[in-house]
């Protein structure tokens, strides 16, 4: 018995880990908004403000992360999703479960599924996280838990406003459950105002709350929300489900959360809010609809992560049923629930590659302008959001706040009046940008106007580069992706 006790948690660790490696640094796969929240990270430390410098519309916790770089964002990650990992093995073996190691090792396939964490450092894989951590505090029964719940409520807001909602029927279970109120209530808000303050201090120092308001909370109510009809997102979600291989480990969980409900059970209480967090796992889906044709955000699905290992911890650790009580049964079951989720991380583990950013890399102007020593603001990318990454690896910072357009691909009546497009063309002007990237090969314009507006611009104060022939021979090894478009006009361009 001690052997497996200290074994286990040690086995728990290791999975983490090496599940965590998978996606370092070296071999973390590419992807345009990690690259986004790594510039403005950047943009910190060279004494920049998230919103005042740089436009984005997620709350500020995932820049200070990427303000250590890339491998401390790994490290804090890593770290994480092991103390999770740690905490929810604790808590199976306090409820007694017959395998500790089963959920937690189910927790962490599901947050390092390829095909729905993207990689690592996503915002909705950190409030995963936190709401993990939140449950197993709820239930340790420590003195101090309130002040930690709180704490991890505001570390949620600040990671990803909508997923507070997630926490709402744990907070539920916990109010119901209140001995000592006023104590209780004064611990959570002290833990939320321990954690709050310095960030809403650092941005009233530098006189930028309107701008921290302005873009991470009033722009996500007047234009991230969409109203699309039910059964269009109930079609994306099961969509997005069989894609990701999520499908056999949802319904495992949820029919068993369902059956457990109606079953002998000590704790039915339990058993519902668990199914009730799952429900409101596809809270962001409900808001902004990402998940339907021609917007695969199948990372939308993270939350499930620590939601349906919740979900099967309940039915275990409450239910009276000798047939879902039984080790060999728990154990068969388990087993069920990893068994996708693992064949994806063995998939993911023998296909590891350092050059997921080809597509970038490997393009002549990228290898032409990496010969140019360039300076801050004197490269400007319009168009894909790829292009960041070079900012990111030249070091240097763009001459606009804008430095991803998608928000005139997706609102038709976003900048109706076109100020910040002559915003962006200004500050062009302004600091007499040399180099324009123009990756309009897979951008959707929304206003047509905006798209003339931009290419007269263009037309008018800059100029195609005619690459060295010695460069332009690389293009015949970049990588097609299925189903490209070919180029819509010249890439890169220079101020005449």
């Amino acid at each position: 018995m001690r052997n497996r006790i200290t074994i286990s948690p040690l086995f728990i660790l290791a999975a983490s880990l090496l599940l965590s490696l998978l996606y370092c640094p070296p071999v973390d796969i590419f992807f345009d908004d990690k690259e986004i929240f790594s510039y403005i990270g950047r943009l910190v430390a060279k004494g920049g403000l998230p919103y005042r410098d740089v436009f984005d519309h997620k709350p500020p916790l995932i820049y200070f992360f990427n303000y250590f770089g890339p491998w401390g964002l790994w490290l804090i990650d890593a770290f994480l999703v092991g103390l999770a990992s740690l905490l929810f093995f604790r808590l199976c073996q306090k409820y007694r479960i017959s395998w500790p190691w089963l959920l937690p090792l189910l927790f962490n396939l599901l947050i390092r599924n390829y095909l729905v964490c993207i990689s690592i450092g996503m915002t909705r894989a950190y409030t995963a996280i936190f709401a993990l951590l939140f449950f197993c505090i709820l239930l340790d029964g420590s003195k101090y838990r309130y002040f930690w719940l709180g704490l991890l409520t505001a570390a949620t807001f600040f990671m990803q406003q909508d997923q507070v909602i997630l926490l709402l029927p744990f907070w539920l279970y916990a109010l119901l459950s209140i001995t000592s109120p006023a104590r209780q209530i004064t611990l959570a808000l002290a833990g939320a105002i321990l954690f709050s303050a310095p960030i809403l201090l650092y941005f009233s120092l530098n006189h930028s709350l309107s701008w921290f308001w302005q873009c991470a909370f009033q722009f996500n109510f007047l234009w991230y929300d969409e109203k699309i009809p039910f059964i269009v997102h109930f079609r994306a979600t099961k969509d997005a489900l069989e894609y990701s291989g999520m499908m056999v480990t949802f319904l495992l969980a949820v029919v068993a959360g369902f059956c457990a409900l109606v079953l002998k059970s000590d704790n039915r209480r339990l058993i519902a809010i668990a199914l009730l967090a799952v429900i409101l796992s596809f809270t962001s889906e409900y808001l902004s609809g990402k998940l339907r044709a021609g917007y695969p955000f199948y990372y939308y699905l993270l939350p499930l992560a620590s939601t349906l290992p919740i979900l099967v911890f309940a039915v275990w650790a409450t239910t009276k049923e000798e047939f879902l009580l039984g080790k060999k049964s728990q154990g068969f079951y388990g087993l069920l629930l990893c068994c996708l989720p693992l064949y994806s991380a063995f998939q993911h583990g023998t296909h590891l590659s350092t050059h997921n950013a080809d597509l970038v890399k490997s393009m002549p102007e990228y290898v032409w302008l990496r010969q140019q020593q360039l300076k801050d603001y004197e490269l400007f990318s319009f168009g894909s959001n790829d292009w960041i990454y070079v900012y990111n690896q030249l070091n240097i910072l763009a001459p606009s706040r804008w430095v991803y357009q998608h928000i005139w691909e997706y609102y038709p009546n976003w900048d109706a009046d076109h100020r910040q497009m002559e915003t962006i063309m200004n500050d062009l002007l302004r600091h007499h940008t040399k180099y324009i990237i123009n990756d309009l090969q897979r951008f959707r314009w929304q206003d047509p106007s905006a798209r003339t507006l931009w290419l007269d611009f263009l037309q008018k104060n800059y100029q195609p580069v005619t690459l060295p022939p010695s460069i332009e021979a690389l293009r015949s090894a970049v990588p097609v992706l299925p189903g490209a478009l070919p180029p819509s006009g010249p890439l890169l361009w220079q101020i005449k």
